[in-house]
């Protein structure tokens, strides 16, 4: 029997809709936006709310004295007053930690100090603000831009981070847009919601590299896109690379070669960069682009911008080519490039990715509209606004994993496994009795706990008491469709468990992801000799611990007093050989010891056996 669907009579079907939006956060510039999918005309099936006639809404907060908070165009028009502080770039810092923000350039005129739980706060007029705090009240700008012109509430979003960011920085995301009082339907990557605009509208098919070089993150990722079907092959990046080096480069430049400068804030020569970059791809190659600041000429020749920007662009090709390695796809496989991102309209970029990779570049859809495109297809699937069958696939970028005895990282999920998933791995105790069991949970791509990152910890209790390797612990690992991870912990016998959702205070820098893969690949065949020592110190103490235990208990009833002396003399050598970090000589000496003690082992199996039946009838023990 099929069901009806009861509804209001008096209300049209747009009025029935929920009102979801995508939302692209971005380091210099952030869109808001909705879908609708019945539109006929491509261009008004995007609707782009604009904050005082701009689509692109400065990611800027300003703070005076008095306290009062602008976001946006107005925080912009702040820029030249004094007693205000302007706060731009916060993306850059989101999820990290005070220390961290040493290995990362983010170059400003604020007052950073070391907060609560070690996080970085801007101190304004005594005054302090998170990277959290900040990105809530762009959000907060972003709801109220929408909501004022649709005049109703907004129902949920779709936001975009990096591929690249971290679970920590991803967490850091949500917790912006709920202070914000913004519902989340889904965090999405921000290269599979630009291929996710691009392969509806376009209906193309087949694999794409989306290049996303925004203004403070660069991401890249391999897809295929066959009807229906989204799915990431890989996904590199660098979240501390973006338009905002190249201003800071250019702003540098400036300053040294037009001294007049120095006396002005770096904020404030950093637009002045921003105005000449975005001027120089409609000259030719051997003119220059200039502006006249406080009737001084300031001049910037195309070839210098090209000099000073190459090394920069040479990263990201680099991230390219190494995409599509773990893609495993050849670079003849790739159909296309479609550029995201606002420092993509830099007309070389265009020209040198089209020579390097020999395929089509596209930037057909608007790159700095693309993103919150794709997010807000994604916001009318998952309200149920769109009708389209669509399936994303998305992929991890960080391999997850836990700590074991030996200081050994054991993967549970590889990175560029899709996501979401949930994957469990079994383990067991070391020592006999042992009651409770640490689960330190770590990313990365090496063999050690300490070269990789711990995401966090947490302690399984009420183990039963066995034997050493008696307990079966299931551990856990699932992974959201935000890519936002939760690890639990079952001693099956028991049903005792323990959970924990990765929500520590700070996380990796990208620089950190960045070198934990390639010092990851650099150094595999190292890692692989450091495990396999690490692996036979783990089973040559296994050993010592059974045996000596062994000894403890009937070693002088069993054995007579030459024989106690050959087992523990062994049993010293193998004791002297895991301070040799020779893992050839440790597994030389358990070999020995095992055969010098089988004797001693039958000789236990059969006291054992005889204390069971002593005493006994044979109907007993049947």
């Amino acid at each position: 029997m099929s069901l009806l669907q009861i509804s209001d009579p008096s209300k049209t079907n747009d009025e029935l809709k929920k009102f979801v939006v995508g939302i692209d956060l971005g380091t210099t510039n952030s869109l808001v936006a909705t879908y609708y999918e019945d539109c006929d005309i491509f261009d008004d099936r995007l609707k782009v709310y604009k904050d005082n006639s701009s689509g692109l809404i400065p990611s800027v907060v300003s703070i005076d004295q008095s306290g009062n908070i602008m976001v946006g165009v107005e925080a912009v028009n702040n820029l030249d007053k004094t007693n205000t502080t302007y706060i731009s770039s916060i993306k850059r810092i989101m999820g990290l930690s005070y220390q961290d923000m040493k290995s990362i350039e983010f170059i400003n005129d604020l007052k950073i100090i070391n907060g609560k739980n070690n996080l970085p706060y801007i101190d304004v007029y005594n005054n302090r603000y998170s990277a959290v705090e900040i990105s809530s009240k762009i959000l907060s700008h972003l709801k109220k831009i929408a909501e004022s012109q649709e005049n109703k509430s907004l129902d949920g979003a779709v936001i975009t981070v990096p591929a690249y960011f971290n679970d920590v920085q991803r967490q850091a995301t949500k917790n912006a847009a709920k202070l914000s009082g913004i519902n989340v339907l889904r965090l999405l990557n921000e290269p599979t919601a630009a291929a996710l605009a691009y392969g509806l509208e376009s209906e193309e098919t087949g694999s794409f590299i989306v290049y996303d070089f925004g203004g403070g993150t660069f991401d890249v990722s391999v897809l295929s896109l066959e009807k229906g079907l989204f799915k990431v092959l890989s996904t590199d990046g660098d979240t501390n690379l973006g338009g905002d080096d190249i201003d800071n480069i250019l702003s540098y430049w400036l300053i040294d070669n037009f001294l007049f400068l120095k006396n002005y804030k770096f904020s404030k020569v950093k637009e002045i960069a921003k105005s000449l970059k975005e001027s120089i791809s409609s000259i030719n190659d051997d003119e220059c682009s200039s502006i006249t600041i406080d009737n001084h000429d300031i001049v910037l020749p195309k070839k210098i911008f090209h000099e000073l920007i190459n090394p920069i662009l040479d990263r990201t090709f680099n991230i390219v080519k190494n995409a599509i390695f773990e893609s495993k796809l050849a670079p003849a496989d790739i159909k296309n490039i479609i550029l995201v991102g606002g420092s993509t309209r830099i007309k070389c970029i265009k020209e040198l990715l089209t020579n390097k990779f020999k395929c089509n570049v596209l930037n057909d859809i608007d790159p700095d509209k693309v993103v919150a495109h794709g997010a807000a297809i994604q916001a009318s699937l998952l309200s149920g606004n769109n009708k389209e069958n669509i399936l994303l696939l998305d992929v991890l970028p960080l391999s997850l994993g836990i700590e074991t005895y030996g200081g050994l990282a054991e993967k549970i999920i590889t990175r560029n496994t899709p996501i979401p998933i949930k994957l469990r791995k079994t383990f067991t105790t070391f020592k006999d009795g042992q009651s409770k069991l640490l689960i330190n949970v770590v990313q990365g791509e090496r063999e050690l706990v300490e070269d990789c990152n711990s995401l966090g910890e947490f302690i399984l209790k009420d183990i039963p008491s066995m034997v050493a390797g008696g307990p079966r612990i299931d551990v856990d690992f699932q992974i959201d469709a935000d890519g936002i991870l939760s690890v639990s912990a079952t001693e099956t016998t028991t049903g005792n468990s323990s959970f924990i959702e990765i929500k520590p205070s700070y996380g990796l820098t990208e620089a950190d992801i960045t070198r934990m893969i390639n010092e990851s690949n650099n150094s595999a065949e190292v890692d692989v000799q450091l495990r396999k020592l690490n692996e036979s110190i783990v089973e040559g103490k296994r050993v010592i611990y059974a045996l000596e235990q062994a000894l403890k208990s009937d070693g002088k009833e069993l054995l007579s007093k030459d024989e106690f002396n050959i087992i523990t003399d062994k049993l010293q050598s193998l004791k002297l050989s895991i301070t040799s970090e020779d893992s050839v000589l440790i597994e030389k000496n358990i070999n020995e010891l095992e055969k010098e003690s089988e004797f001693y082992v039958e000789r236990r199996m059969n006291n054992s056996i005889k204390s069971f039946i002593a005493g006994k009838g044979i109907d007993d023990i049947l």
